[in-house]
Parts: structure tokens; C-alpha cells; sequence
């Protein structure tokens, strides 16, 4: 079963050799990736590549020089949120610069620990997922990927999850990513929005996930993927050495110049 393309044309370029150059008009302003570091998890913005695409593409060349097996997507559903977390079922996915296909021992292991009888349509048209896809192609075409789509986003499904994860990733002799896609802070003034998402680059840096979700009921700070993020700390709390990095940030009113109302993008990583 192929999940196609349905945000081609809109959140990205329709055409390869657009996407292409794009990318590589992105990365020359990234740092050489470095040759022994093992990253555990990365994470990326999912807006339109005009506004987010920059700051993605220099989170993923920061990890280009490692051999991955497979890479785990853990990404918020838009759509619903009555289940707390949901594994991809399609066994392939298109994206203009070639297909992904799915990584079925991974499926294997999650899927029966997962909520599997949703609607469909969730995955099939979730832009959170499928802004990833391109540029995992470009940049690791040989890795396969299991997409895990979070409705729920609570510390009790993070840590569960987190849990899961573990078994997953740790038993394995394979390399495997776990990649958790979130914008930040959405439709706030540029200082306002710089302000909140420091906050979340700071507990990161911490890899404070209780202080994380607080800090976000409080109102002080905003993660539309705030579930894939506390996971991700929370796997990261199984590991006696790792260590969290600020990649970059920015916000759409460095692009569009329009600073009334901007969104906030986070590239970071956690790393061994």
C-alpha cells in the first residue's frame, strides 16, 4: 500500500530537481557532520520549505555522514487527538525524489502497543509526516522509515512511548533514528515567539521533559509536536551519555518579513 504525495506543489516543490535545489542551496551554509558522533534523535520544523526548509536541511546535514538502518518518525496528528498514538500502516511512500518504504520489523515490534483502528485519512493526509519525507530521501535514500503519528500528547503516552522506543532502539544492532517532527510556537509577535521558543531549546538542553510540559500549561512556551519531543527526552534519559545540541532556529518573519504573526523552527539533536 503507497501513501502518495498529497502537499506536493503546496508545503514544498512539486519536482525533483526543484527540491533538489533547494537543498543544496541550504547546506552550504552547514557545519562539516561530524564522523564519530552517533545521533539518538533529531529534531525537525514541518512547515513550508520556503519558511522551515533551511533550518531542517541543516539539522539533517549535521547527521549526514552516519550509516542509518532506519529511521522512526514520531510526528503530531493535525486531525485528532482521541488516540495516543497511532503506527503508519502504508508499506511505502512517494515523495518526488523517490519512493521511502517502510521498515516492517520496526512496524512489527510498535504497531501491536499502538491504537491501529483509526481513520485512515489521518495518515494519508498528515503534513507533518510528509514535509519530512523529501528530504529524508535526498539525504538518506536508503533508509527505510516507520512513521509514528502522536493524537494524545501527554507525558503518560510520552513516557510509554519512550519505553517502547527503548526496546526498540537500544536491542537493536541496527542504526536507528528516532526523528520527531514539531514546529514551535505558532501566530505570535517575533519577540513574543523568540521568547517562548527559547524556552523549549532550553528545557531540550536540559532534557527537563516534566519541565517542558509545565512551562507549555503554563502558556510560557508552544510545540505543536510537544508529544515526539518529551518522548525523545524521555528515551534519552535511558542513556548514561548523551548529549543535547542547538542546531538552529528561526521563525517565518525572517522570511516573509512579516513579524506580527510569525511561527517558530527548532533543528536539535541528541547525541552520543
Amino acid at each position: 500500500m503507497i501513501r502518495k504525495t498529497v502537499h506536493a506543489g503546496t508545503f514544498y516543490p512539486r519536482f525533483a530537481e526543484q527540491i533538489r535545489a533547494q537543498i543544496e542551496s541550504w547546506i552550504t551554509e552547514a557545519s562539516p557532520a561530524p564522523e564519530s558522533e552517533r545521533c539518538l534523535g533529531l529534531l525537525l520544523p514541518h512547515a513550508g520549505y520556503v519558511y522551515s526548509g533551511p533550518c531542517a536541511c541543516l539539522g539533517l546535514a549535521s547527521i549526514s555522514k552516519e550509516a542509518l538502518d532506519a529511521v522512526i518518525v514520531l510526528h503530531p496528528s493535525h486531525q485528532s487527538n482521541h488516540f495516543d498514538f497511532s503506527v503508519s500502516p502504508f508499506t511505502e511512500y512517494e515523495t518526488p525524489l523517490g519512493n521511502l518504504h517502510l521498515d516492517s520489523d520496526i512496524y512489527a515490534q510498535i504497531s501491536p502497543q499502538a491504537t491501529q483502528d483509526i481513520n485512515l485519512d489521518y495518515h494519508s493526509l498528515e503534513h507533518s509526516l510528509e514535509i519530512q519525507l523529501p528530504l529524508l530521501r535526498y539525504f538518506f535514500p536508503e533508509v527505510k522509515i516507520c512513521p509514528v503519528m502522536i493524537g494524545n500528547q501527554i507525558p503518560a503516552v510520552a513516557e510509554r512511548l519512550a519505553e517502547i522506543l527503548y526496546n526498540v532502539v537500544y536491542r537493536s544492532s541496527r542504526r536507528i533514528l528516532v526523528l520527531v517532527s514539531s514546529d514551535l510556537s505558532h501566530y505570535h509577535d517575533a519577540k513574543t515567539a523568540e521568547e517562548m521558543d527559547a524556552q523549549v531549546a532550553q528545557y531540550f538542553m536540559k532534557m527537563d521533559a516534566a519541565g517542558m510540559w509545565n512551562a507549555n500549561r503554563k502558556g510560557k512556551l508552544e510545540a505543536c509536536g510537544i508529544g515526539g519531543i518529551m518522548t525523545l527526552l524521555h528515551l534519552a534519559g535511558h542513556y548514561t551519555a548523551v548529549e543535547p545540541r542547538i542546531i538552529h532556529y528561526t521563525h517565518s518573519g525572517k522570511v516573509s518579513g512579516m513579524n506580527s504573526q510569525v511561527v517558530g523552527y527548532l533543528a536539535a539533536k541528541i547525541v552520543s
